[in-house]
């Protein structure tokens, strides 16, 4: 995160608010009563408020120090458990935490992020020794490797990666924090980074934003779009906080949820004035013309394949597999091909007379689209807001009471 903080700062302060005592919390951590105290203000300096304030001889913590505190404790937890585990032992000793500095693990995860050193490097805006040398401080701090020679490089081990995981979602739980507590004074209400798939980015997460901004100008989205297998990557390493699209109902994966939102009736979509709308024989005609594919690993691509099973017709050979929703409509409008898509991806194509599609010959076929969040996400009070948005436009395309769609981008 930017301008990450002091992580022994962070522990001083959970235990100042776990013993309501400066000096107390000194003594547990093996610090001068002095040292503490300083760590105390250089934190408040870095979250721009007052944490504590003294209540019947002892410190209690102000409202902004109550929204940052169950943050701090879930990221420390994180990081002791990750710090423990790349080295190699059992939870971490206060010592380790001491030793340790967020600018470090910033590189490590971007080290990761990137793919390399000198990737890193170049998106940090750092000489590459400068990268290297953090990382070698990093291993020594830990006092265990966190990166191996390969035939194809040196490359970090699945400790190191592990640790980036739960540094990532640290500074993301310390990230929420902050922006509660600016929540308190009204300044600046946090960000949310939106992963959408491609219903999502057509129709559900540009309405959603939409009216979620009208209520909180102030606060950032960011809708990504690409593959879903990135997206969750980027879901379960805390760079997005949520993904809108089709649900998967995967049990392997253990950190996250999936919500549904709603059913989303499959058809059968071309350009206008195709042959194949005139056509009163669905089979002969779906069997006889070009198709555009769904990617093999998307959950549309079961329902391609099953559309001609249930015709009983073999599957076209003229085939392009195709992810992306603006070369599909390229590739429908100027040419014959068709592809099994949601009305609601085309809704804008449709109104202005350049798509069409025909109801699914097996009747209605449908798809879940729903939500993906992380088990433990806890959302801000705006982030929570802006996922009720997504929901009231899940229930509107449940209930046919559409807004006005979004054109394909």
């Amino acid at each position: 995160m930017a301008n990450a903080p002091n992580i022994w700062r962070v522990k001083i302060f959970t235990e100042i608010a776990a013993t309501g005592s400066v000096s107390v919390a000194a003594a547990r951590l093996g610090l001068t009563q002095p040292a503490a105290s300083q760590a105390l203000k250089a934190l408040e300096k870095w979250t721009e408020a007052a944490l504590f304030e003294r209540k019947n001889n002892r410190l209690a913590l102000t409202p902004a120090g109550a929204a940052l505190a169950p943050r701090a404790r879930a990221a420390l937890a994180l990081l002791e458990e990750g710090l423990g585990e790349a080295a190699g032992r059992e939870g971490a000793p206060p010592s380790l935490l001491r030793a340790m500095s967020g600018r470090r693990l910033e590189t490590l995860i971007s080290i990761i992020r990137h793919g390399g050193f000198a990737n890193a490097a170049k998106a940090e805006g750092y000489a590459a020794p400068t990268v290297h040398r953090s990382a070698k401080d990093l291993e020594r701090a830990l006092g265990a490797p966190l990166f191996e020679a390969t035939s194809h490089g040196v490359r970090p081990t699945r400790r190191a990666e592990a640790l980036a995981l739960k540094a990532g979602l640290a500074f993301g739980e310390l990230r929420q924090g902050l922006a509660e507590l600016r929540e308190l004074s009204g300044r600046e209400a946090g960000a949310t980074v939106i992963g959408a798939m491609p219903l999502a980015r057509a129709h559900l997460a540009p309405a959603a934003a939409a009216d979620f901004a009208a209520d909180y100008p102030e606060h950032r989205i960011s809708i990504l779009d690409g593959a879903y297998e990135d997206l969750l990557i980027g879901l379960r390493r805390g760079e997005t906080d949520f993904l809108i699209g089709a649900v998967r109902e995967n049990p392997l994966v253990k950190d996250i949820v999936e919500e549904p939102l709603f059913e989303d009736p499959l058809s059968i979509v071309m350009r206008a004035g195709h042959p194949a709308l005139a056509s009163d024989d669905g089979a002969t005609a779906f069997a006889k013309y070009p198709w555009i594919a769904p990617r093999p690993t998307s959950p549309l691509r079961r329902h391609f394949d099953a559309l001609f099973t249930w015709l009983g017709v073999p599957a076209p050979e003229d085939v392009i597999e195709c992810n992306s929703l603006s070369a599909a409509r390229v590739l429908m409008l100027n040419s014959n091909r068709m592809m099994l898509l949601s009305d609601l991806q085309i809704g804008y194509e449709k109104s202005a007379g350049m798509l069409a599609s025909r109801p699914h010959p097996a009747g209605q076929v449908t798809r879940l689209i729903g939500l993906t969040m992380r088990r433990n996400w806890r959302p801000t009070a705006a982030q929570k807001a802006l996922v009720d948005a997504v929901r009231a436009q899940g229930a509107a395309a449940a209930s046919q009471k559409r807004h006005p769609l979004c054109p394909l981008s």
